[in-house]
């Protein structure tokens, strides 16, 4: 049974400061380019929180913290509110909105089959979430959970609650101006018990902050009281949900005579530039693209190929997933890249935009770059369903949830 409950939203108060120079992207796209940029911002910009420069960053965290809430950088609302949060962008050149609410979530651990999780987690960064939740005793980013709705009844009730109100937050962030985000606020208790009532039949699903959900466990196991964290909840359903492919760029390793080693396993064939490759990649499933300094498509030749590679007991939707195809045959197998050096990402770069990877292959920064379509929301239920973990950055869910729009403390 999924319980969420209002809030007391800590916001940013905006006859000090302007949005647009405090809120981030989430702590672990920030690069530490990005990060100097944030810094510059604004001495309030909630990086200097969430991803600090100091060699004390937990202890300094508290301290700006504090010393925000003192000088009333920062308030608190005053009625325990659901948060509507809408992002609007372009897709394709198709304008989209994606429609979301922030609330508080009552954990439950992944054995409840409440809250179901799609990818591993590492240690360094739960640790560092937590460092830092210990500090502030605060949740600052945005978890984002999914759940399904094909009715669009809870979209719906609250569309019709915020219809001709003015939000509380429209701003671009910096590194994605094109986004719109919009926050608004309803205490209402009719429209807060419907919504309570509709989300207990759900089971939700974790697009993006798993560290930051396993965090929140591990805190609960330090203090029985913590058993609420902020969320951003979605509806599986919601036209304006997008998942983008993440390519994989290799370096390090010794490709050898790469054409024959992939024969026995894909169909090669070269294409004449990239226009050419992805027209081929849109006829989907256990194929990508590969860039060597030439295009090539590859195509599994029989997907009952995976089996050698895979463990029996995975599922028949686990195995079906061309980013599971590319790692356990490809990474794995062919290239010989252990599981363990994938995670630690000591040959591998995931990246988002085609180009850099490209741009990094005729540099001599990478050997190779594996093409990828994106995992869709349906192999994505289907893999969790099974409580069973996709390889890393096997989704990535566009527009990411902006930190600093609103905030939890415990």
């Amino acid at each position: 049974m999924a319980e969420i409950k209002p809030f007391k939203g800590l916001r940013y108060n905006q006859e000090k400061v302007k949005l647009e120079d405090v809120v981030t992207q989430p702590y672990d796209k920030i690069t530490r380019k990005r990060q100097t940029a944030y810094y510059e911002e604004s001495p309030y910009n909630i990086v200097r929180i969430i991803l600090g420069k100091s060699e004390s960053p937990y202890t300094k965290a508290s301290g700006f913290f504090r010393d925000w809430q003192d000088k009333e950088m920062l308030i608190q609302d005053g009625e325990s509110s659901i948060y509507p949060y809408w992002q609007e962008y372009n897709f394709l050149g198709e304008g989209r909105i994606r429609k979301g609410f922030v609330a508080l979530l009552k954990l439950e651990e992944f054995s409840s089959g409440v809250v179901i999780p799609h990818e591993r987690t590492l240690s360094g960064p739960k640790k560092d979430r937590l460092d830092l939740l210990r500090a502030t005793r605060a949740n600052f980013g945005q978890i984002f959970m999914l759940y399904s709705d094909p009715e669009h009844k809870i979209s719906t009730l609250i569309d019709e609650k915020i219809s001709g109100m003015t939000p509380l937050a429209d701003v671009c962030e910096s590194y994605e101006p094109g986004v719109h985000h919009r926050l608004w606020r309803t205490w209402s208790e009719d429209i807060i018990k419907e919504i309570q009532d509709l989300m207990r039949q759900k089971t939700l699903l974790i697009a993006d902050g798993h560290h930051r959900y396993e965090t929140a466990l591990n805190y609960r196991r330090e203090n029985k009281d913590a058993n609420y964290r902020m969320i951003t909840f979605v509806g599986m359903e919601d036209p304006g949900l997008v998942i983008l492919p993440t390519h994989r760029a290799i370096y390090g390793v010794e490709t050898g005579d790469f054409a024959n080693r992939v024969s026995p396993y894909f169909e090669l064939e070269e294409c004449k530039n990239k226009d050419e490759l992805l027209d081929k990649l849109s006829c989907k499933h256990h194929q990508f693209g590969l860039y060597d300094g030439r295009f090539w498509w590859l195509r599994l030749k029989d997907e009952n190929l995976i089996d050698g590679f895979v463990s029996k007991e995975k599922s028949a939707d686990y195995k079906k997933l061309d980013v599971v195809v590319l790692h356990k045959i490809m990474l794995e197998g062919i290239l010989s890249i252990s599981e363990e050096r994938i995670l630690k990402k000591e040959c591998i770069d995931y990246i988002r935009d085609i180009e850099n990877g490209i741009k990094g292959v005729n540099e001599g920064k990478y050997k190779l770059l594996f093409i990828l379509n994106p995992t869709s929301i349906e192999e994505t239920q289907k893999v969790s369903a099974h409580q069973e973990s996709m390889p890393q950055k096997s989704t990535d869910f566009y527009p990411k949830l902006i930190t600093g729009l609103v905030i939890n403390k415990l």
